[in-house]
């Protein structure tokens, strides 16, 4: 179509570009007795000044933007191909038009900026958890030096997230931790969605191993995860590597190969041990729900891992040790087997079970790990479990997704309006678990505990939560009583404040 617009309007070219990207896919469906004369068969365009509304007819507070004429087969083939050629030249007009805009969004997942065309998205969000603990019964000695839980406050997470979209196929995330007043990269990732059968991701990000290792601090029940972390955190957490992973609605598989995590190797030089090499690690989870709709859930789920040593002598990273503190700031290991030494690799091995039934849900998780060492010392053989419950006092249900194997956020039914009918929502939970850290000349100890979480939603962004917890049958532990005894019965209070978005 041949083009006349008009340019004596304020900004005419911004709008003209707006008005192209509108008015050509109309023109291309008007019927023929829309063009004003028979002869030359032009369509003349008027917009009001005020609404900014596209009419074909004048009318009161209207402005005449132009006349269009239409490209027709009757016409020669060289004014076809220069009509051709204008409408090619609208259409690519239109694009960049199109191309200039962006939607911005504003909500309870942040801040969002999106392409028109879908194929550009970028995001921002953030987390923060600050947290309040006290303990009772906590006065105890190790190699004859005192020792004593630290209480008080912290900000236990301070987290900002940029994600997006690049070209529909490539998902990326950068998150960094600010809390104990450093900076820690936690994800830092491309994902590839684009071959059907599965995605592809590379870089530092969360190892495909336990339930409770992949559900976000933002989703769990409580505020501190269970004494199977004891095991899974210092070899599975996070680290550099290539994950492939396969799903559906209602099951999962992943399959994953890393380095160490991002922490620098400091070591290749003429101090210290002078080795540099990295650690190496695989891993595998498998989940199926075979009931999964939105109030009932069965989850059956299985995974193993392998994990050797650095140049160091370390596992990810991490010290060559295996311990659980009572709160991240309390510095009170109960369990804990120091270091290590000789270690070759490490092999691990669990199984979950999970299962929903309106309000109410269970979830528990077995994991043994076999640590083989060097020079003909005997292989060492640490276990761990935990059972919790959870019940939503509001009625809710807590939310699954299948093609994850994992539990997310709860999403409260009404969001808390002091003065109005909505209190948002109420999630009692229960939860016992125990390690056992000891074996042949490792004495890491072991330890049972019990945790009462009650958590208020006041909705999908802040929550409140309070757990007290008794950690008990203490035994074989390198923390003493101050008569140089098994301790006692260690009772812990925590509270925290949480948004996220």
């Amino acid at each position: 179509m041949k083009n006349t617009m008009k340019k004596n309007l304020p900004n005419a070219d911004v709008f003209t570009k707006k008005l192209i990207a509108v008015a050509v896919p109309l023109l291309c469906t008007l019927p023929a007795h829309a063009f004003a004369t028979e002869n030359t068969q032009n369509l003349e365009i008027y917009v009001d000044q005020n609404t900014k509304q596209i009419f074909s007819e004048p009318g009161q507070n209207r402005v005449k933007m132009g006349v269009f004429q239409p490209v027709t087969a009757q016409k020669s083939s060289a004014a076809g191909s220069d009509n051709a050629r204008v409408q090619s030249s609208i259409v690519k007009q239109a694009s960049a038009a199109d191309a200039d805009n962006a939607k911005v969004k504003l909500g309870q997942n942040g801040v969002g900026f999106e392409s028109e065309d879908g194929q550009f998205k970028f995001n921002i969000g953030g987390r923060l958890h600050a947290d309040a603990t006290w303990h009772d019964n906590d006065k105890f000695q190790k190699s004859g030096e005192p020792l004593e839980a630290h209480d008080g406050t912290e900000i236990r997470r301070a987290r900002i997230d940029f994600r997006g979209k690049l070209w529909n196929d490539f998902n990326f995330q950068t998150e960094a931790d600010f809390a104990d007043n450093e900076v820690g990269m936690k994800d830092l990732f491309l994902n590839y969605t684009g071959w059907k059968f599965g995605e592809i991701t590379v870089g530092h990000q969360k190892q495909s191993i336990s339930m409770e290792l992949q559900e976000s601090s933002n989703d769990i029940m409580f505020t501190e995860r269970s004494l199977v972390n004891s095991l899974t955190g210092p070899l599975f957490d996070r680290a550099i590597g290539l994950h492939f992973k396969t799903s559906d609605k209602d099951w999962s598989g992943q399959l994953g190969f890393y380095g160490d995590s991002m922490k620098s190797n400091r070591s290749n030089s003429n101090k210290g041990s002078g080795k540099a090499d990295e650690g190496f690690g695989a891993t595998t989870r498998w989940t199926i729900a075979p009931i999964n709709t939105k109030d009932d859930v069965i989850h059956l789920g299985g995974f193993a891992g392998y994990r050797s040593t650095n140049g160091k002598g370390e596992l990810n990273d991490n010290s060559p040790s295996f311990g659980y503190e009572t709160t991240h700031m309390s510095n009170l290991k109960l369990t804990d087997t120091g270091n290590i030494s000789d270690i070759h690799n490490a092999n691990m091995f669990g199984l979950e079970l999970a299962a929903m039934h309106g309000p109410f849900s269970l979830q528990g998780e077995y994991v043994k790990t076999t640590i083989k060492r060097d020079y003909g010392l005997p292989s060492l053989d640490f276990d761990a479990f935990y059972v919790q419950a959870g019940w939503t006092l509001t009625g809710e249900s807590r939310t699954y997704k299948g093609s994850d194997g994992e539990f997310k956020r709860l999403k409260p039914g009404t969001r808390f309006q002091l003065g109005k009918s909505g209190w948002g929502a109420w999630e009692l939970a229960f939860r016992y678990d125990q390690n056992d850290l000891s074996d042949r000349n490792i004495h890491g100890g072991s330890q049972k505990r019990a945790t009462l979480a009650l958590n208020w939603y006041l909705n999908q962004n802040v929550r409140l939560m309070a757990d007290y917890s008794r950690n008990f049958d203490i035994v074989g532990s390198p923390v003493k009583a101050l008569n140089g005894g098994q301790p006692g019965d260690v009772d812990v209070i925590t509270l925290r404040t949480q948004w996220a978005y």
